[in-house]
């Protein structure tokens, strides 16, 4: 195997890790990459899903700073693409929407240069996530749907296909369509798991915790609860874990186990020494977007 072939081997090897939500082990591929690698093009590619891969473990240094000036650059429509989701993806996490959005949209136009017709959907997802956390749900159904309409039958597509269903699940919980949301949700912890996103259910037993809490299915709800806590990959699903569960309790008439869980929850807010009060005093369901960090 040449250098190029063996480059490209590592990048395929590093994006599988980000699909199976290990962006640690990702970035140890883009490393051996990165340190063989000779073309320039083949390069600043394998900086790309580095910068990426970076974002998705939580960190803004090394080759994400890289990213603008690629974007700048704009040596080809992958590039470009590639670069720019990447920080729309970033700001998403940072939570800057309109920034997000200003590469979102330097990404679709670099979608339509291309003859890849994956990339369309790709960024329409991700513009359907923006929506999501900044609470435009509507809009981010749109956009999910939009992009499912694009998406054909391979496995990758099934892949795509059981996240988008597993938010738009989401999104209809938060317009009060519960029965629609949990059955979506179901639907898409079945499709992750057939597709090898298993690592990613977690997210979606928290969310049917919510569905379930909102239709006072209260054992239902524990159970989801407790499974997406065992398996939660990021402190936001801890958080947000605990948060429900201790709803649960308190609307099951436990107590201790309300307190317990809200406990648990305070030692993430040290400056609000008084949120576990809060929380039994008030159902803040209402006020809450479980998808901001």
């Amino acid at each position: 195997m040449n250098i190029a072939d063996r480059v490209e081997a590592l990048r395929v090897l590093g994006w599988e890790k980000i699909r199976q939500n290990e962006p640690a082990e990702a970035i140890e591929r883009f490393d051996e990459a990165l340190a063989i690698v000779e073309d320039e093009s083949q390069a600043e590619l394998i900086t790309i899903y580095k910068a990426f891969a970076l974002v998705a473990d939580g960190r803004t240094d090394g080759e994400v700073l890289q990213l603008p000036r690629i974007v700048m650059r704009r040596r080809t429509p992958r590039h470009l693409f590639l670069a720019a989701y990447s920080l729309m993806y970033r700001f998403r996490l940072d939570q800057e929407f309109e920034r997000a959005g200003f590469y979102g949209r330097l990404a679709l136009e670099a979608s339509e240069a291309v003859t890849d017709e994956n990339w369309k959907p790709i960024v329409l997802t991700e513009l359907g996530n923006v929506a999501v956390f900044d609470s435009r749900f509507n809009e981010a159904v749109a956009y999910y749907d939009e992009a499912i309409g694009l998406l054909g039958d391979t496995p990758e597509d099934a892949y795509k296909r059981a996240f988008m269903k597993q938010n738009i699940g989401y999104c209809q919980l938060l317009l009060d369509n519960h029965e629609t949301g949990i059955d979506l949700i179901h639907e898409a912890i079945r499709a992750l798991k057939e597709s090898g996103g298993e690592g990613f259910v977690a997210e979606s037993y928290i969310d049917l915790c919510l569905g379930y809490l909102e239709t006072d299915e209260y054992d239902k709800a524990r159970h989801y609860g407790e499974l997406g806590l065992e398996l939660a990959k990021e402190d936001r699903q801890v958080r947000n874990a605990h948060y429900l569960l201790g709803e649960v309790a308190h609307k099951s008439g436990d107590i201790d186990k309300a307190v317990e869980h809200f406990d648990h929850l305070a030692t993430y807010y040290p400056d609000f020494p008084h949120l576990k009060d809060l929380l039994l005093a008030i159902d803040l369901r209402s006020m809450v977007n479980l998808k901001l960090s």
